[in-house]
């Protein structure tokens, strides 16, 4: 049951978004942090996997409460379709 509802999560992201997928299976987005372990993504509410990491440009850990609102990320989801990895970039210029 768990694999299906993965499946559907991904194809439905997948339809939602290709444009935004990257080759290594990574999403680019905006996100924007939420209460406890729920971000928004793109306009789209997210869980955080349990043990997700985040990562600044300078490569450091942070928890969900210090993301900047509208942060430029990339991000890895898991099998659950929980964002697993978060990498902030850079601002564009």
């Amino acid at each position: 049951m768990r694999s299906l509802l993965a499946l559907v999560v991904v194809a439905v992201l997948t339809a939602c978004g290709s444009s935004n997928r990257l080759s290594d299976g990574s999403y680019v987005g905006t996100l924007s942090p939420g209460q406890m372990s729920n971000v928004t993504i793109d306009g789209k509410p997210m869980r955080l996997a349990p043990g997700a990491r985040i990562l600044t440009t300078s490569n450091t850990s942070i928890t969900p409460d210090h993301l900047p609102p509208n942060s430029r990320v990339r991000y890895k989801l898991d099998a659950s379709g929980q964002v697993s990895q978060v990498w902030l970039l850079p601002p564009e210029k």
